[in-house]
């Protein structure tokens, strides 16, 4: 899938030039304040992807991350990492999901802040 006018749950602020290689990826942003609804709504296929770059808690991840995966998404960490759950710092870094053609092409624009 394109990143060109893909469906994006996001915070506005995600979308600053400054966290992206090249320009900001032309999405369509939309925003839903719980982070498990947002990654059930990718699952369910209303959004074509999801993106949390800050510290996300595991009890707040963990339900809608298994959703995702088990949908067919690929759910990770910004950096592009499995999310680990019962880790010593229960927090992952950031969250990204989408379907892994457009997850991939997320991740190769987004940097690695």
């Amino acid at each position: 899938m394109q990143v060109k006018g893909a469906s994006l749950l996001t915070p506005k602020a995600h979308l600053d030039p400054d966290l992206w290689h090249g320009p900001v990826p032309d999405v369509t942003r939309h925003f839903r304040a719980s982070v498990a609804y947002r990654l059930c709504l990718v699952a369910e296929g209303e959004f074509d992807g999801m993106l949390s770059l800050r510290q996300a808690w595991e009890w707040d991840i963990a339900a809608g991350a298994l959703i995702a995966s088990a949908a067919g998404a690929s759910v990770t960490n910004r950096m592009g990492e499995p999310l680990r759950f019962n880790a010593e710092t229960p927090r992952s870094n950031g969250v990204l999901v989408a379907a892994p053609g457009l997850h991939a092409a997320l991740l190769a624009q987004l940097k690695s802040i």
